[in-house]
């Protein structure tokens, strides 16, 4: 991988007494670097928003942020508690 080329406060100085075409020369000379950085920063993102729910990774690898677990169990309308009219006993 190579390293980024920023230019210098120096360099933005010395383009912007040359005129024109040089600070254009020079915002040219970067934009390739804002797009690597992007792409590195899109890549990092989509890898920290990865779990063991979305990807192949196993559970053991979600260390302390493990997603909410899920209960399969459907909730149904009944009430609680026995038969109306029925004595319980205890």
């Amino acid at each position: 991988m190579t390293p980024i080329q920023i230019p210098t406060e120096d360099e933005v100085h010395a383009a912007t007494r040359q005129g024109e075409e040089a600070v254009v020369a020079l915002f040219h000379g970067i934009i390739p670097n804002t797009h690597i950085l992007a792409e590195r920063m899109q890549k990092l993102e989509d890898r920290l928003a990865k779990n063991s729910r979305n990807s192949g990774k196993p559970p053991s690898s979600d260390g302390l942020n493990k997603p909410a677990l899920k209960s399969l169990r459907k909730r149904h309308r009944k009430k609680s508690g026995g038969q109306p009219g029925h004595k319980g006993h205890t």
